[in-house]
């Protein structure tokens, strides 16, 4: 017979109970001792992003969120999973969601770095915690999300058939076995039985699975409501006043409740016959759909409640293995002051101290210095110190800013763009939102590097010049001529390289003022490119060097005579 699985969980049972006897199989103290180790540390893990984006996109309905290219441009997703250390799938899809949306709210980043303090500091508290929402860890617990969230199947005209037809199917049955007549309507009902079962089973079975997690949800909002010594955690406070509500979804909900992905495959054939025969699952879906829907704000609130402190205590491990970080101190003002910044996703970083006020950045420098590592990382806290509430530095003070970026960009030969075509939509992206009125904070690494010479500085400096009239701008660039023509309005800083005991490198910090060297040749020179070739590279580039010195003579001529004239 086929057979279809009433709780839409993956992977069959057997991983379902391995995990399950896995965490019965470790003592209390043993799972203690993991969480103890593990503290600050990161964890290696699958991560279901998917589940995670799902969850966000459900929930972001209200308020600016970091737009997609940026969160992949950023790489924010290595950095969410560096900071994930959740124990339960709520944990996860909370923490990321939080990382996505930015809060505009003073008040509700103090309570979240209040919180994280919380964490650190209270251990006992935390390890409490922990141990609970390691229950929200199981196979299938990413589908409670979708099914608190999402559209639920609609009710068929001919749904109070249903439980008539279960009843009745179960008397024939027993009347079978008294007048043996009955066994010919027997056959004819579970026909008609089995046909609902494979219609309208099959729209509502993949909302199984999460009634099958939502009891684990429940039981685990229980115990943290009972937990009385939370230092003032709004979250427990609210599971507190909502364990009546709790406890009496835990009672109603009863059959869908138990996942049946966790039994032997015996077991499951057995109620899937059953189904099939008396449509329990169905009659108790439609029972219990009504009373979900009905408290179904109530049951989002709890989600939250439990994922928030989850996320919490994630973050806190996180803060926890840092060398420094700082709660940064926002503003609706174009200033930048940072001490020690530094990129999460760097080992043993380099620390920069960096400050703007009321101006944007022009960085140049040779190539590999780390120009471009720099501007991620001041997204990329600007991000944290705006979501999470934190940011890795010693100090910084920073704008209330939305961050856009354009670091990464590719030929989208699918779609018929080439580079230097997605470029410019992404910079009219950028004019386009900086019209909203809200300070942004723009990356633009190397801006239309895909185009010519002449043009790309011009447009280059056009750009940028009208980017930064009422916006934060970091730009990179190796077109010196941009640091003249921008030195109104940009103030400018480069990366260097040195050579210590003959060997080239770099020291990844950034120095007031525009460049005083280039390092292309000499790459070539140190990577074996034989002499004639860097030779003549050495004279050409110092003949075009030249024309150009040259060439700005000229012009600066010119503008002197023109202003003399007007005089």
């Amino acid at each position: 017979m086929p057979r279809f699985n009433p709780t839409g969980s993956r992977g069959g049972w057997e991983n379902s109970l391995g995990w399950i006897l896995i965490l019965v199989a470790m003592s209390p103290k043993q799972r203690l001792h993991e969480l103890r180790q593990r503290w600050g540390k990161p964890i290696e893990r699958t991560r279901a992003m998917d589940a995670m984006e799902m969850f966000h996109r459900q929930t972001a309905k209200a308020g600016e969120r970091v737009d997609d290219h940026t969160w992949e441009d950023l790489g924010l997703t290595e950095v969410f999973a560096v900071i994930d250390r959740s124990e339960g799938m709520p944990g996860r899809q909370v923490l990321y969601h939080q990382m996505r949306m930015y809060v505009t709210d003073a008040a509700v980043l103090a309570e979240r770095a209040r919180q994280h303090e919380i964490f650190r500091r209270e251990s006992a508290l935390r390890e409490q915690i922990q141990l609970l929402m390691e229950r929200l860890d199981r196979p299938g617990s990413e589908s409670i999300a979708p099914f608190l969230l999402g559209v639920l199947p609609p009710r068929p005209r001919q749904a109070w058939l249903f439980p008539i037809l279960s009843a009745v199917s179960a008397a024939v049955l027993v009347g079978a076995f008294f007048f043996h007549a009955l066994f010919l309507l027997v056959v004819l009902l579970s026909l008609i039985n089995a046909t609902i079962y494979y219609t309208y089973g099959q729209s509502i079975a993949p909302h199984f699975s999460g009634f099958a997690q939502i009891n684990s949800l429940l039981g685990v909002a229980a115990e943290l409501g009972k937990i009385s010594d939370g230092p003032g955690l709004p979250q427990i406070a609210g599971l507190s006043q909502s364990r009546p509500l709790i406890e009496a979804l835990r009672r109603r909900l009863g059959w869908l409740v138990i996942d049946r992905s966790t039994l032997p495959d015996l077991m499951q054939v057995v109620f899937g016959y059953l189904n099939m025969c008396f449509l329990l699952d169905i009659v108790v879906f439609l029972r219990s759909v009504h009373l979900l829907e009905k408290n179904r704000a109530a049951l989002g609130q709890i989600f939250e409640a439990v994922g928030s402190l989850d996320a919490a205590i994630a973050v806190a491990s996180y803060l926890e293995g840092l060398p420094a970080f700082a709660l940064p101190e926002l503003g609706a003002h174009r200033r930048i002051e940072v001490t020690g910044l530094y990129h999460p996703l760097i080992p043993h970083a380099v620390e920069n101290t960096f400050s703007l006020n009321g101006r944007s950045a022009l960085i140049t420098g040779p190539n590999m210095a780390g120009k471009t590592a720099f501007i991620r990382a001041m997204g990329i806290n600007l991000i944290l110190a705006q979501t999470l509430g934190f940011c890795l530095a010693r100090s910084a003070v920073l704008p209330r800013a939305v961050v856009k970026s354009s670091i990464r960009r590719e030929d989208r030969l699918s779609d018929g763009e080439s580079y230097f075509f997605t470029e410019i939509k992404q910079v009219l992206d950028f004019i386009q939102a900086g019209q909203d009125g809200r300070i942004h904070v723009f990356l633009i690494d190397e801006i239309f590097r895909g185009t010519n010479t002449i043009e790309r500085i011009a447009s280059a400096a056009a750009v940028l010049r009208y980017l930064a009239q009422a916006h934060i701008v970091f730009a990179t660039t190796h077109d010196v001529e941009l640091q003249r023509m921008l030195a109104d309005t940009y103030g400018m800083h480069h990366f260097s390289d040195r050579v210590v005991d003959g060997k080239y490198g770099f020291d990844y910090l950034i120095h007031p003022g525009p460049v005083r060297s280039r390092n292309a040749i000499k790459l070539l020179a140190l990577s074996g490119y034989p002499e004639a070739i860097t030779e003549e590279a050495r004279q050409l580039a110092a003949e075009l060097e030249a024309v150009a010195d040259k060439f700005r003579g000229e012009m600066e001529r010119v503008k002197g005579e023109e202003g003399e004239e007007k005089e």
